[in-house]
């Protein structure tokens, strides 16, 4: 990159990424592997940082389109990518207290 060439503010580089990655579902090759688990781990970072921070309400409001299965594959590879069982999941939980509270779950009665 030269001096000249200035990278785009993090809001728009994330715009930009969103977009990319939506068109790219229909044609996965664009996406190199490499890339998409590289934004896959900094967007979790991410994610638990703004958690910790407070917000804390689920994602994406109302699924943004992602089936069940799609949810439970990322959720399974990424548990086995840390050597995570279900099981140490629930019990962190338990633990911490950190989960989404009920009040804010999208299966709480309303």
């Amino acid at each position: 990159m030269s001096s000249s060439e200035t990278l785009a503010p993090p809001a728009d580089a994330v715009a930009q990424a969103t977009a990319a990655l939506a068109a790219a579902i229909g044609e996965p090759d664009r996406i190199a592997d490499a890339d998409l688990r590289a934004l896959i781990a900094n967007a979790m970072r991410l994610y638990a940082v703004k958690a910790e921070g407070g917000m804390r309400a689920p994602l994406p409001p109302g699924g943004g389109g992602v089936a069940i299965d799609d949810a439970m594959l990322l959720t399974t590879d990424l548990l086995h990518a840390l050597n995570v069982q279900l099981f140490e999941l629930s019990m962190w939980q338990a633990m911490t207290g950190n989960s989404i509270a009920p009040h804010r779950r999208v299966d709480a009665p309303r």
